[in-house]
């Protein structure tokens, strides 16, 4: 199965890592997909992790947030600890406060700069007792449980967007603009296929195209345009490696008019074909 999929929009689930390892080994032999966003703490061990087929060291202290459609294949190598902890995006954003708290917190907005949060072990008990309290909720059955584990969950966001808050991209801006710039990464997570245009993306964001780009490269470092063709290529290179779906499908499903012009913005971006890359990525995961 491509996409591992939950039966529940209100699904939530936190384990220690040990548990993952035993009870979901099969997981972790081949790249795959969630539906849902997934938090990985390692607080011991080593190895490496593969998202969206770019391989990172992983060692104690190296958190991991990962949304929804994200490719990932962990490796551990030997005994080691931590946390998991997985949710629906409908369990969390029961409100637009609540989506927007996602969104602003940072922590799963660095889909096209990916990379690990690090906090120092000798830290970790700024983490550690949301995550033992949540453990704690989600083993019961007690009335008012999902409000709790919900209430909880926001509590460890909010710490782990403190505790991270110098790894993530900022500028000396307002915070306004660096909002702004973090709901049009959102936006563009939901509307890539559709909208491929910055005046698009401005006009729902009530900007004018410049000021957009603007705030984005300030922010990012890399125009908004840039996020738009990146992301597209990025859905065009997990789908090189999950299913079978032609080259053809693909250009139509991401928008373009046909595929020649498909195959050639994949190659001008990549420097490989489509047909060269998904030739590639396949036999690297074989």
């Amino acid at each position: 199965m491509e996409v591992l999929e939950l039966d529940s929009s209100s699904h939530f689930e936190i384990h220690p890592m040990s548990w993952i390892a035993s009870e979901r080994h099969a997981q972790g032999e081949k790249p795959h997909r969630h539906n849902y966003y997934v938090v990985i703490g390692v607080t011991s061990g080593s190895g490496t992790h593969d998202v969206d087929f770019q391989q990172y060291d992983v060692k104690p202290g190296s958190w991991w947030f990962l949304s929804p459609g994200q490719a990932h294949q962990l490796h551990m190598d030997g005994p080691h600890e931590g946390w998991v902890l997985s949710f629906a995006p409908d369990f969390f954003c029961l409100s637009d406060s609540n989506r927007e708290f996602l969104i602003n917190s940072g922590l799963f907005q660095n889909l096209l700069d990916f990379k690990p949060f690090f906090i120092a072990p000798e830290q970790l008990d700024l983490l550690e007792p949301y995550l033992q309290s949540i453990q704690a909720e989600y083993l019961t059955r007690r009335p008012y449980r999902e409000e709790m584990l919900r209430g909880w969950l926001q509590l460890f966001l909010g710490q782990a967007a403190r505790s991270f808050g110098g790894q993530v991209p900022s500028v000396h801006e307002t915070s306004r603009a660096v909002c702004m710039v973090r709901q049009f990464q959102d936006l563009v997570e939901r509307e890539f296929s559709r909208k491929t245009k910055v005046a698009e993306y401005a006009e729902f964001l009530h900007v004018t195209p410049s000021h957009l780009n603007d705030s984005v490269k300030k922010v990012t470092g890399q125009p908004a345009s840039e996020h738009i063709k990146q992301r597209v290529i990025l859905e065009a290179k997990r789908r090189a490696y999950f299913g079978n779906t032609s080259a053809k499908e693909i250009a139509f499903d991401l928008g373009f008019e046909d595929e020649a012009h498909f195959s050639k913005y994949f190659k001008a971006n990549t420097g490989q074909t489509f047909s060269e890359y998904r030739k590639t990525i396949r036999h690297q995961y074989a």
